[in-house]
């Protein structure tokens, strides 16, 4: 049991050394020697857990996504379905050194999926985390009485998912339109227009003496 504790520990190691390298040097500077260095290892070691790029760069995809969710849960769970919504899409906007550095990375694993089959069905597994993550809390919004009953949810999710990525390239490529202040209006502004003002939940009648 220790001993296969011991692995599990080294390839998460490997992972968030490969994860640092692409955050800092972009996917071309993602060689097994690079992260081996990175991780005070070897090479021989690294290629002991990990035979290819691919499979390296879909682990370090894991260690990106154990950062991030536990952020993003603990901003889903607000009383309030609308808050809870709006904070979580905030944790995932490059408005922070931490965020940009794992934007860094997510356009690397963008750029890698479009050649890559194996890279590109995570992608697609991670979209769909995504977006259910957002749905779902919309439709507790829908059940607070918040949103109205008739709002498509996972379109939504879709939608404001969509934006949040386009604001990410703007970031990243150096546009400074796209202050942090402006990010988050533009996440309000799309989600009033598509769930609507938010509502009170209706009160509970209360018993009669």
């Amino acid at each position: 049991m220790a001993r296969q504790a011991d692995h599990n520990e080294r390839r998460k190691l490997f992972a968030a050394a490969a994860l640092a390298v692409i955050a800092r040097d972009g996917l071309e500077g993602l060689t097994m020697r690079v992260v081996a260095k990175e991780a005070r290892f070897t090479t021989g070691a690294l290629t002991h857990y990990f035979q290819t790029k691919d499979e390296l760069l879909i682990a370090a995809s894991e260690a990106g996504a154990d950062v991030v969710r536990p952020e993003m849960d603990d901003a889903a769970t607000g009383a309030s379905a609308r808050v809870a919504l709006r904070d979580l899409l905030y944790t995932v906007l490059p408005t922070s050194p931490a965020m940009k550095a794992q934007w860094r990375f997510w356009m690397a694993f963008w750029e890698r999926a479009a050649h890559s089959p194996q890279v590109q069905r995570v992608m697609r597994e991670r979209y769909f985390e995504y977006t259910n993550r957002v749905a779902t809390v919309i439709r507790r919004s829908q059940e607070q009485g918040e949103t109205a009953r008739g709002v498509d949810a996972e379109k939504v999710a879709r939608e404001v998912i969509a934006l949040i990525d386009g604001i990410g390239v703007q970031v990243m490529i150096g546009s400074r339109k796209f202050t942090s202040a402006v990010q988050r209006q533009y996440v309000d502004d799309l989600l009033e227009a598509r769930l609507g003002p938010v509502r009170e939940a209706p009160r509970r009648k209360r018993a009669s003496m």
